[in-house]
């Protein structure tokens, strides 16, 4: 063991400028490779934010940075390891059979990762979305590789595994449809009811153009329920849209509604009292 120590040490007293200078160049070339990696994300940033899509763009952007980042800081890693004299194959394939080990040990986790990529690939959900899913309703904040953040509407930010997401309803694609279900009186005429939701839908698609995809349409009586007879407008209207412009509709129905005394109805029950005179006959 001695023997071991005085070689060692005599070796690294013979070769300890040829050592320093070595260790130094692999230093270098780490830190150049972080400074690179800095840049290349930067870089992708600004790339990805001139294109014309820009929820599209928030959705790639720290994806991309991330496998960039990656990527360039790796190489320089591996370069700066080959510096010092390590076997790169042996790091390779050491690198290997670690990857396969975690990959058994952490199935969820490349699911995760597997599931994120081909949503992102299909465009199922982009930064900015309202979509429904199967653990969260919200307005996706930022998508991952391996989660996905959904701020929902009382403020609350779920972070569900992108392996979780099943099902998801997304309602920021193309057109969703505006409905504004409301109730009429039975003793109130219904046609005039629908007379007075198609006055309203025509003059809301005049004031909003852009809103509308197609003319917004009095469809009649819906249902027959307790107390009310239940009348619809509804009408196809931009994505996303569609929360507001029901608040819209419905504030103006009832405006309407109260200028020309239509009754909307409120829960009411009807009594019967019955009473029976019992005779009784003496015997």
């Amino acid at each position: 063991m001695p023997d071991l120590v005085q070689s060692v040490a005599s070796y690294l007293q013979q070769n300890a400028g040829y050592l320093l200078s070595r260790v130094a160049i692999g230093l270098v070339i780490i830190v150049a490779a972080w400074i690179a990696s800095r840049l290349a994300r930067r870089g992708v940033a600004k790339l990805l934010a001139r294109s014309g899509n820009q929820s599209r763009a928030r959705t790639l952007t720290p994806i991309a940075e991330t496998l960039v980042g990656l990527a360039v800081m790796g190489v320089g890693i591996v370069v700066g390891l080959q510096q010092l004299g390590l076997d790169l194959t042996a790091v390779i394939a050491g690198a290997g059979v670690l990857g396969l080990a975690v990959g058994f040990g952490a199935q969820e986790l490349v699911r995760d990762v597997i599931s994120g990529f081909f949503m992102i690939f299909d465009g199922v959900i982009e930064a900015g979305d309202f979509v429904t899913g199967d653990q969260a309703t919200g307005q996706v904040e930022r998508v991952g590789i391996r989660v996905t953040q959904i701020r929902a509407f009382d403020g609350t930010l779920w972070y569900v595994p992108n392996g979780k997401l099943q099902t998801v309803g997304n309602n920021s694609r193309e057109w969703c449809r505006a409905i504004a279900n409301v109730g009429l009186a039975y003793e109130q005429d219904a046609a005039k009811g629908l007379k007075v939701l198609q006055a309203i839908g025509d003059a809301w698609a005049k004031e909003h153009p852009e809103l509308c995809v197609e003319a917004p349409v009095a469809q009649g009586v819906v249902a027959l329920a307790d107390s009310s007879v239940n009348v619809r407008l509804v009408g196809k209207v931009k994505a996303a849209e569609h929360w507001p412009i029901e608040r819209e509709w419905l504030k103006r129905i009832k405006a309407e509604f109260d200028a020309q005394d239509i009754e909307i109805p409120f829960p009411r029950n009807v009594t019967y009292l019955r009473k029976d005179d019992a005779s009784t006959e003496a015997s």
